[in-house]
């Protein structure tokens, strides 16, 4: 009907850890992102050569942003494939494990020490440490909740998998034999209501319509009835 309005399809996701994980998913990109975006800036402005960590890391943390704000609109307002997620969940995997391989094999002495004035010299090298150590940090739990993701895509896509086959019905014998029923002849009567064999031709001979040939003896629990009460007389219409 024009103007109905068009209702979405219930989504195969359980609500409570769908949202958790990628409430976790979020604020793990934006942090990492904000951080190497730190980095980035006064690298640029230095003319230094950007470090594939942070290239792997900016990627990551910026493809899980836009993944998030696409697969949330196709939540609320369409419905969310498990299998598109599961696709996207994946390569989301590939760029926070290869970002945190590059962060640790690089940076492993500054996240083995504390971010002391001993090891650091200057407050701004101990500002570089800390978010050093608050990039790792979030990159693992980015990772962790990516990962787990991944997983709850797995499962809810097997279980719609799983509900989408065929289940074989109990009464399939029973619709079998219906057309076996249906193809059964249907007998013929005659006029005096008895069953007639379907080789008669179907004449009638002497016989007349609506006229009972034979006097009928009607038996009741004990009760005869005279057949003169149940001879058919045409001229008054009953019997």
């Amino acid at each position: 009907m024009a103007g109905a309005k068009v209702t979405r399809n219930p989504s195969p996701y359980r609500p409570l850890p769908f949202h958790l994980l990628r409430l976790g998913q979020s604020i793990s990109a934006i942090i990492v992102s904000s951080v190497v975006c730190f980095f980035v800036y006064y690298l640029l402005r230095e003319h230094y050569k950007l470090p594939w960590t942070f290239i792997f890391l900016l990627a990551a943390a910026l493809s899980t942003i836009v993944s998030l704000l696409v697969t949330s609109a196709l939540y609320f307002f369409r419905t969310l494939p498990p299998k598109y997620n599961l696709i996207n969940n994946a390569a989301l995997s590939v760029l926070w494990v290869l970002g945190l391989s590059f962060m640790t094999w690089n940076l492993g002495w500054t996240l083995g020490h504390r971010c002391l004035i001993d090891n650091w010299k200057t407050e701004a090298g101990i500002t570089v440490c800390r978010l050093y150590k608050s990039c790792t940090a979030f990159t693992v739990t980015g990772l962790l909740t990516t990962l787990l993701a991944l997983l709850l895509d797995v499962t809810t896509y097997r279980k719609s998998t799983q509900l989408g086959k065929y289940n074989r019905m109990q009464g399939l014998d029973l619709k079998r034999s219906v057309p076996s029923i249906i193809s059964a002849p249907v007998p013929q009567y005659d006029q005096l209501g008895s069953p007639r064999d379907a080789n008669n031709t179907g004449d009638l001979g002497d016989q007349k319509p609506y006229r009972v040939q034979e006097s009928i003896g009607v038996q009741h629990f004990g009760y005869s009835a005279p057949s003169e009460q149940t001879r058919y007389d045409p001229a008054h219409g009953a019997f």
